[in-house]
């Protein structure tokens, strides 16, 4: 039964990603050859700092969200408090720092260079508040996922072709990335309450506090997790000029959505292995241990296609061979396998939700990653961030994994 979950959810998110892989692919080289290099570079770079800013909103329930879900799947009362509690939550999230990011450019003056970018961008944070990925992944509906991902990723798709056509178009790039996944988000929302019965009901703001307190762990270890995978483009920018970053921003694009397979892993099983872990603890460790050695295989597969094809993936992303882009790609290529390296660790962290344990890992990487990607950006630009990126899933697998033993030490 676990076994024909977990393929029918691969599948069902490997069709999802394969949906981002060639949408990204299509408006990449539209964008790159419409926009210019040092246009591209700056949309990315906004849309990186509210990708940042986007883990506040989703304040963790991304992790526990799933699990919640599949606990109280036969539970309306419950269903439906957890639902209302997680949007209205978000959604204040988002307001909060959609005000903070105004101040911080519009009186202190932060962001100077790419400031209208930012501001277009925000829209992205509400997108976020509405995603209902923990809904479908908790209620094994990964599915529906893949449905609302098609039709936002290809409303958008087509609001690009229409509505970007010269480097003065640039800012409204991420509006329209924003726009088209709230309205989506918005329009499932609205079947999800049709379809389980449930009503749209105010929450009280101590409900509010309770769901900020109780997932505070989460939150912190989610933005650290956050700063480990889009910071160092932010840091990069401060070292190179417009056009390095964007040739830069090219070969990124694919390693963070190749990085994705091993989160989707995760998202595969993570309900099945949270029953089977509060159930049956022998099977738990085996289920574990079949899904991990898949996932490195598949991963370590592609990062050498990855290597070989570097040239023509670029190619195809900018419409001519950028060299500059190619060698990032090759240092990236190998990031999901090691990412992969995690995946064990991950899954006992969150299917006993330790996050206290989390919080420190994510952040040990994360402070790690910084100095990094300082480091290597100031002394080689985009060459030795990309070094810095691969040491960080190294240092991510070591610090998760001796931190887990000593938990685990502890325990006995």
């Amino acid at each position: 039964m676990f076994k024909g979950v977990f393929i029918k959810n691969f599948i069902n998110l490997s069709i999802n990603q394969g949906i981002n892989i060639l949408i990204s692919l299509l408006v990449t080289r539209i964008l790159y050859q419409r926009l210019g290099e040092a246009q591209f570079g700056l949309v990315n770079l906004a849309l990186s700092v509210v990708l940042l800013c986007s883990i506040g909103v989703s304040y963790g329930y991304h992790l526990n969200g799933p699990k919640r879900m599949a606990l109280f799947r036969e539970d309306t009362a419950k269903k439906q408090a957890l639902i209302n509690e997680i949007i209205i939550t978000r959604v204040l999230i988002a307001i909060g720092i959609t005000l903070g990011l105004f101040c911080l450019t519009y009186f202190l003056g932060f962001f100077k260079s790419y400031t209208l970018f930012l501001y277009y961008a925000l829209i992205v944070l509400f997108s976020e508040a509405l995603f209902p990925m923990f809904y479908y992944q908790g209620s094994d509906k990964i599915s529906w996922l893949s449905l609302a991902n098609i039709c936002a990723k290809g409303t958008y798709l087509l609001s690009i072709l229409f509505f970007v056509k010269l480097p003065k178009d640039a800012p409204i790039v991420n509006a329209l990335f924003g726009l088209t996944a709230l309205m989506v988000n918005i329009v499932f929302w609205i079947i999800i309450y049709k379809k389980e019965k449930i009503a749209w009901v105010w929450v009280g703001f101590h409900k509010i506090k309770a769901r900020l307190i109780e997932n505070f762990q989460f939150f912190i270890a989610s933005i650290a997790g956050q700063v480990s995978i889009y910071g160092g483009l932010v840091i990069l920018a401060s070292f190179v000029n417009n056009i390095e970053l964007g040739k830069y921003a090219l070969a990124q694009k694919v390693a963070l959505m190749l990085r994705m397979i091993p989160a989707f892993f995760t998202q595969a099983i993570l309900q099945k292995a949270a029953i089977l872990f509060e159930k049956d603890k022998p099977q738990f460790k085996n289920y574990l241990r079949r899904i991990f050695l898949m996932g490195l295989s598949i991963t370590f597969v592609m990062g050498i296609a990855v290597l070989l094809f570097s040239k023509y993936i670029v190619y195809v992303l900018a419409g001519n061979y950028v060299d500059y882009s190619i060698n990032i790609l090759q240092i990236l290529a190998f990031i999901p396998f090691l990412s992969m390296l995690n995946f064990n660790n991950m899954i006992k962290i969150l299917v006993d939700e330790k996050k206290h344990l989390l919080t420190k890992a994510t952040w040990i990487t994360a402070i790690s990653m910084l100095i990094l990607a300082t480091v290597g950006s100031y002394y080689d630009g985009g060459y030795g961030l990309s070094l810095a990126l691969v040491v960080t899933e190294i240092v991510s697998f070591v610090v998760h994994s001796i931190l887990l033993k000593r938990k685990q030490h502890a325990q006995s």
